[in-house]
């Protein structure tokens, strides 16, 4: 079904699962929940993730800042990237970003798939599978020539970032990957499991 003759005969072996990847792509479709957590078979959650739940629900047309957050009534600690940019009226996803796949430079970050906090549409979910059918994924360019190419990029590392960046900005938060999912990244990235432990308490 893919248009792309690039995409449809190179996805099937890009990243670790190829296509298989984008199965992840159906949890926009259990809309029976408002918010959905997907999480790898080879995560483990060592705390509750109410902060950041109540954070996507929360009406944040009057929290702009990281400042704000911090002295709103009902909401918990949550731990961004980047403290200086403003926080989205409405939050669709919170993820975080996967540094170590491009180089430092590279303005393009791919999403880390292993772990999403999303809101289950089905609009959302037509959009991401009809991007995909058309196949805009361009030779050493990435998804729309801006997104990409690094490893998973064809699928959703690439693909979410794509959508959340490029289509949809402001619609989306990126969590401190020190905190929430870290992946014991080399010690040069200032994360490691010394950081984390800490900053997680």
């Amino acid at each position: 079904e893919i248009q792309s003759d690039f995409l449809r005969e190179h996805i099937q072996k890009n990243g670790c699962c190829g296509e298989k990847e984008l199965i992840k792509l159906e949890a926009y479709t259990m809309t029976h929940a408002p918010i959905l957590v997907h999480v790898d078979i080879d995560a483990i959650l060592l705390k509750p993730l109410d902060p950041l739940f109540d954070l996507m629900l929360l009406d944040n047309s009057t929290t702009t800042s990281y400042d704000s957050l911090s002295s709103s009534p009902g909401t918990g600690v949550v731990d961004f990237m980047w403290k200086d940019k403003p926080i989205p009226s409405k939050i669709n996803a919170m993820f975080t970003l996967d540094y170590g796949m491009v180089a430092p430079r590279r303005q393009d970050k791919p999403v880390q798939g292993g772990f999403l906090i999303l809101r289950p549409d089905l609009n959302v979910y037509n959009e991401l599978v009809d991007i995909v059918r058309k196949g805009d994924f361009r030779e050493r360019k990435g998804w729309g020539g801006k997104i990409g190419p690094f490893f998973g990029s064809m699928t959703i590392q690439g693909l979410l970032s794509y959508y959340y960046y490029v289509l949809h900005p402001n619609t989306s938060l990126e969590l401190n990957r020190c905190v929430y999912n870290q992946m014991s990244e080399h010690p040069r990235m200032g994360c490691d499991a010394n950081t984390t432990a800490t900053s997680a308490t």
